[in-house]
């Protein structure tokens, strides 16, 4: 299976005057829904495609709820889920407060399985 990319025409902002380079893009198909995802494994497993939805539902609701109490939330061989802070440089400790966080990231980052399947990708250009 190989991701579709094309050509995007980026300027490094640090250096605005250098000529702008290519770089590949992905081609996206389409935005799957929880319904589509819970729909192929009730069709691939003995578990209702309802009884699915509600427990992909209630991962949805539960994943927040533990990254906002400052966990790292561990899937097994599907990845790690934990929140990261931007923020503005302070001088000294004391100077720095929660003023000084300029925004939060999710991040992610893939288990052993997934990530074994993210290296045997291909790309083909479009």
């Amino acid at each position: 299976m190989a991701i579709n990319f094309q050509p995007a025409k980026r300027i490094n902002p640090l250096k605005p005057q250098d000529p702008a380079k290519y770089y590949a893009n992905p081609v996206y198909k389409d935005k799957i829904t929880m319904r589509k995802i819970a729909t192929m494994i009730g069709t691939q497993t003995t578990i209702s495609i309802p009884d699915t939805m509600a427990v992909l539902e209630a991962l949805t609701q539960a994943l927040p709820f533990f990254l906002i109490d400052g966990n790292i939330v561990y899937l097994g061989d599907y990845g790690t889920f934990r929140i990261t802070l931007q923020s503005e440089g302070a001088a000294t400790p004391e100077e720095l407060t929660s003023a000084n966080i300029t925004g939060f990231r999710l991040l992610f980052r893939a288990g052993k399985e997934f990530a074994k399947k993210l290296k045997e990708m291909e790309a083909t250009k479009v």
